[in-house]
């Protein structure tokens, strides 16, 4: 019989942070994955969960920039409600099975992942979900510009 080693951490990330090809064309920062953030959660044993990204869903992978108030529909939102749910779902199954959530990271100035205020529809969904659960997970929002402090960021979290 094999041991079981799993590290019983994970990360939910915004979908762009494993898949720059979901970025609006001109805004990737990275050929493919956020390398900085992805060697360090590889390299601290922590499990990565990619949520979908509701952009994609909804305009397609070849869109133009677009911001906050005019993804703000019935329809997208409810698109976000749905990706939510089922992030939800997920997350309070890993936390059931003894599975530490360290934290949500979302990117800068996104119209669906932004953390800081204003902050992206999905992530806003996201948070009533947790809230209404009783689910404190940490938010974090990755400045692809300046990513060493975001994995100075994710040191401090990991130690904790």
């Amino acid at each position: 019989m094999t041991q079981d080693v799993r590290s019983h951490k994970v990360v939910v990330l915004a979908h762009c942070v494993l898949n720059q090809n979901s970025r609006v064309e001109g805004l990737a920062r990275y050929p493919a994955v956020v390398k900085e953030v992805v060697d360090f959660l590889i390299k601290h044993d922590i499990g990565i969960v990619q949520m979908p990204c509701p952009e994609i869903s909804y305009m397609g992978s070849v869109r133009k920039i677009r911001t906050k108030e005019q993804y703000d529909t019935l329809r997208f939102r409810s698109l976000c409600r749905q990706i939510a749910c089922s992030t939800v779902r997920l997350i309070q199954e890993y936390l059931h099975n003894g599975v530490r959530v360290l934290a949500v990271l979302g990117v800068e100035g996104s119209p669906s992942c932004g953390v800081k205020e204003p902050s992206g529809i999905l992530i806003e969904e996201l948070k009533k979900k947790l809230e209404k659960r009783g689910i404190t997970v940490p938010f974090h929002e990755l400045n692809f510009k300046a990513i060493a402090a975001d994995v100075k960021w994710l040191k401090k979290t990991v130690k904790a």
